[in-house]
């Protein structure tokens, strides 16, 4: 009994690391995507077993690479139909963890890089307010700093949001 209970918890850690590492891989993944088709293939190919009992984070990573698909595809009936699968994971990721501030962050990031006429775009508002009223509250250094980098080069903040913005990062 003692050597399962060792083995179990010198186990633990390791897939919890394991975990870390790849999360920060599709964070990875999800930023060379957007000027790589290679990095959106390969972040697809991460994905291929997500499904809807999956964790919320790992829907919305699936939804953001099915629309980093539409933007390589050729035919504009495969870019719409992968946009709209694309929107449809983010949206349920969103219903299933609504208070997880990096599904909240792809979802920004992915409507502030949206043409208009998609009509993708009514969240940005609520999406800046949350992520701004919790930067100071994220424990993930590499979230938290990809986070305010965005921010503070995105065009839909105020003057005075990168003023709080700054304030939180010198913290």
């Amino acid at each position: 009994m003692k050597f399962l209970l060792i083995t179990f918890l010198m186990i633990s850690p390791c897939k919890m690391n394991a975990e870390e590492i790849e999360i920060v891989a599709l964070r990875k993944l999800y930023y060379e995507a957007a000027t790589s088709k290679a990095s959106s293939i390969k972040l697809t190919s991460m994905l291929t077993k997500v499904n809807e009992q999956s964790k919320a984070l790992l829907i919305c990573y699936k939804g953001a690479a099915q629309m980093m698909e539409a933007k390589y595809a050729f035919s504009p009936i495969t870019k719409f139909s992968k946009f709209n699968k694309g929107k449809v994971a983010i949206e349920k990721a969103i219903l299933k963890d609504p208070k997880q501030i990096e599904i909240r962050f792809i979802r920004f990031s992915i409507q502030t890089n949206l043409p208009f006429f998609l009509g993708y775009n009514e969240a940005i508002k609520t999406d800046k307010e949350m992520l701004i009223n919790s930067i100071n509250k994220i424990e993930d250094d590499n979230l938290k700093q990809n986070i305010v980098n965005y921010l503070l080069t995105s065009k839909y903040c105020t003057s005075d949001e990168i003023k709080r913005i700054k304030n939180w990062q010198k913290t």
